[in-house]
């Protein structure tokens, strides 16, 4: 069931309404017909402009988003369809489309007898999140526009705005500590069971796990990786003070960019925030397997709508994030000192830090064991990752 539709007089309305009421009460007063005749028509033009606004418009409204989910900074817009059900009567549409919480204003669209319209309207990226779309405020005005009323039309839809995901390559190879948290490096060559999946027609019959296949009945392959691959936590650094302008949305955007890079290439990898309101883990697999993949994906839509925190949050590593880490990168912004944040990764063996900084002193430099990248947007600090990856 719809809600009441909110009517209202405009001001030429209540300004003829007033002046009906004042003329046909002073007709009656001194006694003249005229008067009240005069009086009684002004009145009557009005009641004749809400009536009008009161029947129901045959008119109905449905939304479309293209894409129904894109990346931040991305083309999205919303195609609201007109459908005049009026076998008979031509209607003219106009009106405010919600968007995100505020109006677009739509229209005028003419629609003949049973016609139909289709009005786009382009819809905000700039930031991640659900971007609500619709309901449609029909706006209908009265005779003489005395009267306007809005009446909602068309089920709002949803616009899942994801962070970017660009372009960079994985973090330095042969880092990985040893097995069960040993100290020592492993050196590149040998694989590690990470995973049992079904045979597939093609697989190599080499890789068969004859154990499992026998327990089970079906065979079963392995899923290797190689030891010497490393580990990557990636730490968001989500306080407010920490970033300048938009320059959490460009921080997101690098780690959902490192997080899919390790994913594609079975590179197991950890992402947590400062807050601790995100701690998600990306499965080692072979890469381009699906599960890595799948779970990369779902970080991705809990980045989707993470927002930055504006509690005090002590700098330190998250409960769980382990006593031995090897690669850490820890994404700031300009208004972080680096200090804190580097005092807290001291067990990492290899730390980098990625700091959007709209006017950075240094693109590249050290701060004691650390690599400390800025740059004013998320291309140029993984630019930067990329280049410490290849020393």
């Amino acid at each position: 069931m719809r809600p009441p539709r909110p009517v209202r007089l405009t001001g030429r309305g209540a300004g003829v309404a007033l002046l009906g009421a004042l003329t046909s009460g002073g007709g009656l007063v001194a006694a003249y017909p005229g008067l009240v005749a005069l009086g009684v028509g002004a009145l009557g033009l009005v009641a004749v402009a809400l009536v009008s606004v009161l029947v129901p418009a045959p008119l109905a409204v449905a939304h479309r988003l293209s894409p129904p989910r894109t990346t931040r900074l991305g083309e999205a817009v919303a195609h609201v369809e007109l459908h005049n059900r009026s076998p008979w009567l031509p209607l003219t549409v106009s009106g405010v489309e919600q968007v995100g919480g505020t109006d677009r204003v739509v229209g005028p669209a003419s629609l003949p007898a049973g016609g139909r319209s289709t009005i786009e309207v382009r819809l905000p990226t700039e930031r991640r999140g659900l971007v609500t779309v619709g309901p449609f405020a029909l706006e209908r005005r009265g005779t003489a526009d005395l009267v306007v009323a809005r009446e909602r039309r068309g089920d709002p839809v949803t616009l899942a705005v994801t962070p970017r995901v660009l372009p960079v390559e994985g973090p330095p190879t042969g880092r990985r500590r040893g097995h069960v948290g040993a100290q020592e490096r492993v050196e590149h060559g040998g694989t590690d069971l990470v995973g049992l999946r079904e045979y597939v027609a093609g697989d190599d019959l080499r890789r068969l796990h004859w154990a499992t296949s026998a327990r089970s009945g079906t065979l079963m392959v392995r899923e290797d990786a190689d030891p010497a691959q490393p580990h990557l936590t990636v730490l968001l650094d989500d306080r407010a003070p920490s970033h300048v302008a938009e320059g959490f949305e460009e921080a997101v955007d690098v780690v959902a960019s490192l997080v899919t890079a390790c994913a594609r290439q079975g590179v197991p990898v950890r992402c947590v925030t400062l807050s601790g309101s995100l701690d998600a883990d990306v499965p080692a697999g072979v890469p381009g397997a699906g599960e890595p993949l799948r779970a990369a994906g779902g970080v991705v839509d809990l980045l989707t709508t993470l927002p930055v925190t504006a509690e005090e949050v002590p700098v330190a590593l998250p409960a769980g994030a382990g006593a031995v880490l090897d690669v850490l990168a820890v994404v700031t912004g300009a208004g972080a000192p680096v200090e804190p944040l580097l005092l807290a990764a001291r067990g990492a063996v290899t730390t980098v830090v990625l700091s959007i900084d709209p006017q950075p002193r240094r693109v590249l430099g050290a701060v004691g064991k650390a690599t400390v990248v800025s740059g004013p947007r998320a291309e140029d600090v993984l630019a930067g990752w990329d280049l410490v990856g290849a020393r």
